[in-house]
């Protein structure tokens, strides 16, 4: 009688545990892209192998590292003014006070699999760091 309960409440936990790692390694994953992002110099976000890919490479290697699949991941990387807000899918290459990397990834439907049901969620992470030309 007890044994679904027990059940129910083991895989409860182990599946809420992985969401809490997922959501973890991605908040790590922005964090370390960003930090790389603010070394990049030139910042060109027009050259197709340039900036922007070389910062959503390590953040894929990142999460790689983990067991996520970068592949389910969506980014938005933009080199932004201080005052300005990011906003993604806007490009900043006229803004000549722009001085940070700003770094989104998200996880649209992440599927928390219980027992009996499931729940899909959508888990975001960012990160801004200053940009440090030389």
């Amino acid at each position: 009688m007890v044994l679904p309960i027990l059940l129910m409440l083991t895989f409860g936990i182990w599946a809420t545990a992985r969401a809490w790692n997922v959501n973890n390694t991605m908040q790590h994953s922005a964090r370390e892209a960003a930090r790389y992002g603010a070394t990049v110099d030139p910042w060109d976000p027009t050259d197709p192998n340039g900036s922007p890919d070389a910062v959503r490479a390590v953040a894929d290697a990142d999460l790689s590292g983990s067991s996520v699949d970068p592949l389910v991941i969506g980014d938005c990387i933009e080199f932004v003014a201080t005052s300005a807000s990011p906003v993604c899918n806007v490009i900043h290459t006229n803004n000549t006070n722009a001085d940070q990397i700003y770094v989104q990834l998200t996880y649209q439907d992440y599927p928390l699999n219980f027992l009996f049901f499931s729940v899909d969620i959508d888990m975001h992470a960012s990160a801004i760091s200053r940009f440090e030309a030389p």
